[in-house]
């Protein structure tokens, strides 16, 4: 009874500081996006297109004084209005949020997911929509860092 006792209390204090070590590395990279998208000045590199069902889009890269890229900002036009934003620091994925909204009334939101990651690994686990998979979100922001028409490091 006693081990039992005591294994209990070492899982929820290890849990405790894991969830504490993940609300800290969230409120590290939110610091980091606000403070950046506040002191930073962008010249925004706009790509519009068509998919192949005929809806458009439109991808707007946000880069760095340094040539590094900062944020990707991809949006489906058609029935709902689909945004999702993908940040970057160091050439690494650290955050993405996804809005989807109904295209006659913008404040009608349909879906939404907002992930954190720290080294490829999704640290706001509790948040995970399963409609929106994290890994899927992941991998796209990886791919459109690897399509960004800018010089990376």
């Amino acid at each position: 009874m006693k081990k039992i006792f005591l294994t209990m209390i070492c899982l929820f204090l290890t849990t405790s500081v894991f969830a504490q070590n993940n609300d800290a590395e969230i409120k590290s990279i939110q610091n980091y996006i606000q403070s950046t998208s506040q002191n930073e000045w962008f010249d925004p590199i706009n790509k519009p297109g068509t998919a192949a069902n005929g809806s458009t889009y439109d991808l707007s890269y946000y880069v760095l004084p340094d040539n590094n890229l900062f944020s990707i900002i991809y949006t489906v036009f058609d029935k709902y209005t689909l945004q999702k934003v993908f940040y970057y620091k160091n050439n690494e994925l650290i955050a993405c949020i996804i809005e989807e909204t109904d295209a006659n009334n913008a404040n009608k939101l349909l879906r939404y997911a907002d992930y954190f990651f720290k080294d490829g690994q999704l640290i706001n686990t509790a948040d995970e929509n399963k409609e929106i998979p994290s890994a899927t979100i992941y991998q796209e922001g990886i791919q459109k860092l690897k399509e960004a028409p800018v010089n990376q490091k």
